[in-house]
């Protein structure tokens, strides 16, 4: 059984309407063609037709009519006729309505008569069928009003057009067929150049169908179909690459949440059993509860940290503003003025010209604020810690935080800006960290654009340097696709 296309394709239904419009086109060139070949076929037994007339007709009306001469007219006619090699060709001349010379043989008597058919004929060719063989041939017809001597006799010229018209015919049968295998050649051609462009298509959609959110290494080949089709499977590559990271990140994110979620779980677990201890004292409970207060707290912290890099993630374009970094640490030091009132540290601001950056204010806040309390929080007791803002070459500005704690060591400088990555001295000195706060800065910062290192500090201790895009003279709001919304809820 043959299995018909399925028109839910869009190959067939390209196909066939391409085959549709090739049928129309070429339709409307047959018929153009068989008006014109049947005009040009007309045109020349019309001219033939006329000749014969001016020629016979001229020698009558310069003549006259003689009754008793008809067979001289006859041989006249067929002179003519013979001169202009016209032969195929029959005459009767009419006298009035009296038929008095005739020629040709599709006559089967001398003098047919009946005037009435050509009675009310204009002087132009037409085509109807011939009355006088018995065979009732088509023929083309001319009927012609003589003047001067002959003047009120008619001539009447006609020729059988039966092999011009069988010719005609086999036109028509030719341009048939021509139309015919036109539409079933474009529909058969047009079917298999669409099966082989859209070949890349199919390759995409058999690579998508068979994708698994557990596996998403496999890739579209563009071995085929063009630019076009080239652009398209390094499009879907580059999302395919963007998915599989976004996949392993969720899943080390979940793998390291789940293992930093542990450690406070266990502690709010312990203590509040150490609570309900009937026989833990009033001091002991009161230590407790202090301990659950604190793992709490941290654990909202680490909670607030995941909920930021996850809405960063996902989070919708937010608008920008013009702001400028001088204030954005001014204010970013005064927020963690209470930290380092209690561990003796002092936060000094040094700047020059107006530093302004184009972002998303609360995000920068954000940026500005981890790091300082980071230092604040890391760096030696009684010690200071030293913000500088500034421009920068290449059209930027900087954010640099200086402390004299540990620092960090060349191998682990780009760990530390990794979700839960908390080296050795910073886990001794606050135990109560979650390690999210630098993965929240390089997220920001690499959303405005710029970029996050840190290095070391000459005579001990860190340096974090942040660069941003210089904000335009005439800064106009514009769209940009990061975590600083977010951030806003810090």
């Amino acid at each position: 059984m043959v299995r018909l296309p399925s028109l839910a394709k869009s190959r067939t239904r390209i196909a066939l309407a391409g085959a549709m419009l090739s049928a129309a086109f070429l339709l409307i060139l047959a018929l153009s063609t068989r008006a014109v070949v049947r005009s040009m076929t007309f045109a020349d037994i019309d001219e033939e037709l006329y000749t014969l007339a001016a020629a016979v007709g001229s020698s009558f009306e310069l003549e006259g009519l003689d009754e008793s001469r008809r067979d001289t007219l006859r041989a006249g006619l067929e002179a003519n006729a013979f001169e202009f090699r016209l032969a195929n060709h029959s005459a009767i001349l009419f006298k009035g309505e009296t038929p008095v010379a005739a020629s040709g043989h599709l006559l089967r008597t001398a003098l047919p008569g009946g005037f009435d058919p050509y009675r009310d004929q204009p002087e132009t060719p037409y085509t109807t069928i011939e009355p006088y063989s018995g065979q009732n041939r088509t023929c083309r017809f001319l009927v012609t009003h003589l003047g001067g001597k002959a003047k009120g006799s008619t001539l009447v010229l006609f020729r059988w057009i039966g092999p011009s018209l069988h010719a005609l015919r086999r036109l028509d049968r030719a341009l048939a067929a021509i139309v015919l295998i036109g539409v079933l050649g474009t529909a058969a051609i047009l079917a298999f150049a669409i099966t082989r462009a859209i070949r890349p298509v199919e390759e995409v959609t058999q690579v998508a169908e068979n994708l698994q959110a557990t596996d998403l290494s496999r890739r579209v080949r563009a071995t085929a179909g063009g630019e076009e089709f080239r652009r398209l499977a390094a499009v879907i590559n580059s999302l395919l690459d963007r998915l599989e990271n976004a996949f392993r990140a969720q899943r080390r994110l979940i793998a390291d949440a789940a293992h930093e979620l542990k450690t406070p779980t266990a502690v709010l677990m312990g203590e509040a059993q150490e609570a309900r201890r009937p026989g833990a004292t009033v001091e002991e409970r009161r230590q407790s509860l202090e301990t659950i207060e604190r793992a709490a707290r941290g654990l909202a912290q680490e909670v607030d940290g995941l909920l930021l890099l996850a809405q960063g993630d996902a989070a919708p374009p937010a608008r920008r503003e013009t702001v400028d970094l001088s204030q954005i640490a001014a204010e970013a030091i005064a927020a963690a003025q209470p930290l380092g009132t209690a561990r003796g540290v002092r936060c000094r601001l040094e700047h020059g010209r107006e530093a302004r950056v184009s972002g998303h204010r609360a995000g920068l806040l954000r940026v500005a604020s981890n790091l300082i309390s980071n230092a604040v929080q890391y760096t030696a007791a009684g010690s200071e810690v030293t913000v500088r803002v500034g421009p920068a070459p290449d059209g930027q500005v900087f954010l640099e935080v200086c402390d004299r704690g540990p620092g960090v060591e060349p191998e682990n400088r780009r760990r530390i800006f990794e979700r839960f990555v908390r080296l050795e001295p910073a886990r001794a000195r606050n135990p109560e960290g979650s390690g999210l706060g630098l993965a929240i800065v390089e997220q920001v910062v690499q959303a405005h654009q710029g970029r996050v290192d840190v290095s070391a500090r000459e005579g001990g201790g860190a340096v974090f340097r942040v660069l941003l895009p210089k904000a335009p003279e005439e800064a106009a709001p514009e769209e940009v696709t990061d975590a600083t919304r977010s951030s806003a809820s810090a």
